[in-house]
């Protein structure tokens, strides 16, 4: 359905009988774009949740979800650091790093923060609160107070 209603918000000049011919041609199994056969009655379904939705906004974007199989072997930091280069967020920010930053938004009279130091090294604040250690923090606020 989420495709569906993707392609119709994307080709907003499609008639109803031309989306559903759409539809049907997708959802053939031989076509090669779904994987297991589509009743009819549910493809009807489909097609009339998908009319019924608000075309003027772009639809949300699907959830995706890495499984893992059972007992295979990963640490949770391992699954994690998977799941991460697979969403794209394969960028660390090592404690190095952050030191470095830190001195350089210092040099330029920069007052340091969290946001600052994770737009410089292109990672999520949250990868910086991560990867923030105590000793890191205490320097922070030595060397704000020195601006």
């Amino acid at each position: 359905m989420w495709h569906l209603l993707v392609l119709w918000y994307l080709n907003p000049q499609l008639t109803p009988d031309d989306f559903e011919k759409l539809a049907r041609y997708i959802v053939e199994k031989e076509n090669g774009f779904v994987t297991f056969s589509v009743s009819n009655s549910l493809l009807e379904k489909i097609i009339y949740e998908v009319s019924m939705h608000d075309l003027e906004r772009p639809p949300k974007n699907k959830i995706r979800k890495v499984i893992f199989k059972d007992f295979s072997g990963l640490t949770i930091s391992e699954k994690l650091s998977i799941v991460g280069t697979l969403i794209g967020r394969s960028k660390k920010a090592e404690p190095d790093d952050i030191y470095e930053t830190m001195l350089y938004l210092h040099d330029i009279n920069q007052k340091i923060t969290i946001t600052k130091l994770a737009q410089s090294l292109k990672v999520s604040t949250r990868t910086i609160y991560r990867s923030m250690t105590e000793e890191l923090k205490k320097e922070k606020e030595l060397l704000n107070k020195q601006l």
